[in-house]
């Protein structure tokens, strides 16, 4: 767990230091979110300037706006995964809320689980996307759900990082406009790079090499 701790620092230290971009990044994945459908577009795009400024010499504003442009389509069908997985989600949860016995309990732990599952394995998703060497949103999701399986203590110390980010911002609503969104991106690609390099996948540290995995963790 504790390393899951570390890489989000790791992460954080990062966006510290390379603030001034993250900030006017974040702004615009406010705005290229608010269509709805095309948040998962934009969340991608904002993860992958984060990747490119944790991997390469430079990275700016301009890397996100293009990865938007070309990775729109994959977000949006990513956006429709998610309208359907947690739609039937709440639906089962609703329609199912007050009938008693075990099964139904059984059943609505289930769907809660699921439901977690989904979001947890999105946050390595697009990390693990642009570090792919013929990048493929299947292979992605297929890697980040072995990732969480292969690290849970880990994705545990992460998602604590990122609950803490969640409701610090959430009580002060200004920071989800100007510094949350780049935090988490910065928080997610250092895990998923953490990850590869404990794996021998990536070397470390070599900051300036981007990693390309074939579709396997």
């Amino acid at each position: 767990m504790l390393a899951g701790v570390r890489a989000a620092g790791r992460g954080l230290r990062h966006f510290n230091h390379r603030g001034y971009i993250y900030i006017w990044a974040n702004v615009l994945w406010v705005v290229l979110s608010l269509p709805i459908i095309t948040a998962p577009a934009a969340w991608a795009a904002l993860v992958k300037m984060s990747f490119l400024a944790q991997t390469t010499p430079s990275a700016d504003v301009s890397d996100m706006w293009e990865a938007f442009r070309a990775y729109w389509r994959q977000g949006v069908l990513l956006g429709v995964a998610n309208i359907v997985v947690v739609g039937m989600t709440a639906y089962n949860l609703a329609f199912y809320a007050a009938d008693e016995g075990g099964g139904f309990t059984l059943l609505r732990g289930l769907w809660v689980v699921i439901l977690a599952a989904w979001l947890v394995v999105q946050l390595y998703l697009w990390p693990l996307f642009f570090a792919m060497k013929q990048p493929a949103l299947g292979g992605a999701m297929r890697n980040a759900a072995v990732m969480v399986l292969l690290n849970p203590g880990f994705t545990l110390g992460l998602w604590l990082v990122v609950a803490l980010l969640v409701a610090v911002s959430s009580a002060f609503f200004v920071p989800w406009l100007l510094l949350t969104g780049g935090a988490l991106a910065c928080v997610a690609t250092a895990a998923v790079l953490d990850r590869l390099e404990s794996a021998g996948i990536r070397e470390r540290p070599l900051p300036s090499v981007v990693v390309d995995i074939d579709g396997e963790v």
